[in-house]
């Protein structure tokens, strides 16, 4: 987290360091164009008002010359060395003041040869040649390739040390930058594969790695040379990770901050944002920018609904979108891109966080309340008038019945050993709950006199079917105290388990008489056992209903995946 923070603010100073116009050691002109080719189209002062400002299409290796006119402002320091940066479509020869000074590839000749030179290149000029005063850059070029796209180019004169380390110094940083990117998406992956049910993680995870490759795609010029053919492959590969990135950033927050609109926000959202990108195609940095902005906007909005809402670090992200936007206000397009969305990916960590350590919290919350409420049940069971009831019982059984006060002696043994074999574990398989109720009843028949019968369906004898440890005998606990046999003296219960295919539904029915007419149990210590048992398991996908039936009670769990 603190790399992050020193690296943003290394950025941002970086941002705010970029050169005056004012302090610029030349003026250019805009550049001139004539088809043909000619030596004396390089020399300094030759007679060109004829040439066009634009020029049209070229075929195939047809040479044409261009020129500007470079007016150097400042006397130079004699022990400097002076270059120029070029970006430049084509192959070209670069003259200065008719002086050759460099070559990029071989204009005329590059449909029979290999694709040599960059789109990018940076050349020495002669200190005797930058006197104070105008001068002339002409480039003689050739474009077999991209040959319908505009031949304007970009330059800047200055000092050759500097030309060369600046781009090397933003890429610097810009790697430890991007190589956080990288870690954090295999980290936050790697969390994911072991929790697949936190898919935040996973959102997480693939916007960093977004991040991770949309900067390594930005930076790539200074890595390798691009020949120029190459450059708008580059160009529409950051377009479509800009455009994923635009989607995912608010879908993320939507999604953590539980957007109640995000079923309609979020395709509508999708839709203008295709639309954008599709009609824009072909305005590489201007695409960015509109999808940058949607991003940022939708954004906004999902955050203005969590600050409304009381959610909590919803102020935080606010806060990290208007830092993110006024760096996009105030610095250049490179800088401003990776800091921006540098910001937006410490928000969106920060969001993470923060849920991360109320899941956190809550889980330790169910476990502290789960071992409570176990606690309280066992003192429940060996509670005095539980104790004096069965060992009543258990003195009767043995003066009238010796051999059936016997059976009672190892039905409550064989209960307490069935729970002591659970009370640690945090799922067990149905059949073993079921075998758990079964010795329940088996007691309170000895100690009621009551026939208490079992049924149950859809039950599997294996370990695909599972429940925390007592929730049934909780419920069966529970129909016992709360109804009374029928004329026959029995009292019967019902378990029916359905199995679909992203539920798991179970009903459990109590077939008596209700006592005080009651239709619904909301509290209790065994509800809040039973609930706490399920949270701790299932988190919140789970349904817990009970109440009255005309035949008697019935509870209903059901658990979604």
């Amino acid at each position: 987290m603190k790399n992050y923070i020193h690296l943003l603010l290394i950025l941002l100073l970086v941002s705010c360091n970029n050169r005056n116009d004012a302090n610029r050691m030349y003026k250019a002109s805009e550049a001139i164009y004539q088809k043909g080719d000619s030596p004396s189209y390089s020399k300094k002062n030759i007679d060109d008002n004829g040439w066009s400002e634009t020029i049209k299409e070229t075929k195939g290796d047809e040479i044409f010359w261009s020129r500007k006119t470079i007016e150097i402002t400042k006397k130079l320091d004699k022990f400097e060395t002076t270059g120029i940066y070029m970006q430049v479509f084509g192959a070209y020869e670069v003259f200065w003041d008719g002086v050759l000074i460099g070559t990029n590839g071989k204009p005329g000749f590059e449909s029979s040869t290999a694709k040599t030179g960059s789109f990018i290149q940076s050349f020495v000029i002669p200190r005797h040649l930058l006197d104070i005063g105008n001068h002339s850059l002409a480039l003689r070029t050739s474009m077999f390739y991209e040959n319908e796209e505009d031949r304007d180019y970009h330059i800047c004169i200055d000092n050759y040390k500097r030309i060369i380390r600046e781009p090397l110094l933003g890429t610097i940083l810009i790697n430890i930058l991007i190589g956080i990117f990288l870690i954090a998406s295999i980290y936050y992956f790697l969390l994911y594969l072991n929790d697949i049910k936190k898919y935040e993680l996973l959102l997480f995870s693939v916007a960093s790695l977004l991040f991770f490759l949309l900067a390594i795609m930005e930076y790539l010029k200074f890595y390798i040379p691009i020949h120029y053919s190459n450059f708008y492959l580059r160009l529409q590969i950051i377009g479509v990770l800009i455009f994923l990135i635009s989607f995912l950033v608010p879908y993320y927050f939507a999604v953590q901050f539980k957007f109640k609109y995000y079923k309609s926000f979020m395709p509508i959202y999708a839709i203008l944002l295709l639309i954008v990108f599709v009609y824009n195609i072909g305005h590489y940095d201007f695409t960015a920018l509109l999808l940058g902005q949607m991003m940022w906007v939708s954004s906004t909005i999902i955050i203005s609904y969590a600050i409304y809402k009381k959610q909590k670090s919803a102020i935080i992200i606010l806060i990290g979108l208007i830092l993110s936007f006024i760096v996009y206000k105030s610095s250049v397009y490179d800088i401003s891109l990776f800091v921006s969305f540098g910001i937006i990916l410490l928000c969106m960590f920060n969001v993470l966080s923060v849920k991360l350590k109320e899941q956190r919290q809550a889980f330790e919350f169910s476990i502290a309340e789960s071992t409570r409420l176990k606690y309280e049940l066992l003192k429940k069971k060996i509670q005095p008038h539980f104790l004096m009831n069965t060992l009543t019982s258990l003195i009767d059984w043995v003066e009238e019945a010796p051999k059936k006060g016997v059976k009672f002696i190892e039905a409550l043994a064989e209960e307490f050993d069935l729970l002591n074999q659970v009370e640690n574990e945090t799922l067990i398989p149905l059949s073993q709950e079921i075998k758990i109720c079964k010795s329940h009843l088996n007691i309170m028949k000895y100690r009621k006199e009551i026939n208490y019968l079992w049924q149950d369906e859809g039950v599997l004898d294996d370990e695909t079917q599972t429940i925390p440890p007592a929730v049934i005998h909780t419920l069966l606990e529970n129909g016992i105290t709360h109804c009374l046999p029928n004329n026959d003296n029995e009292m019967s219960f019902k378990l029916i388990v359905e199995n679909e295919a992203e539920k798991q539904k179970i009903t459990f029915l109590t077939i008596a008489k209700v006592r005080r007419n009651k239709t619904e149990i909301k509290g209790g210590t065994g509800f809040k056992y039973v609930k706490a048992r399920l949270t701790e398991s299932y988190g919140n996908k789970w349904i817990l209903t009970s109440q009255a039936t005309k035949n008697g009670w019935k509870n209903e769990i059901i658990i979604t995946a």
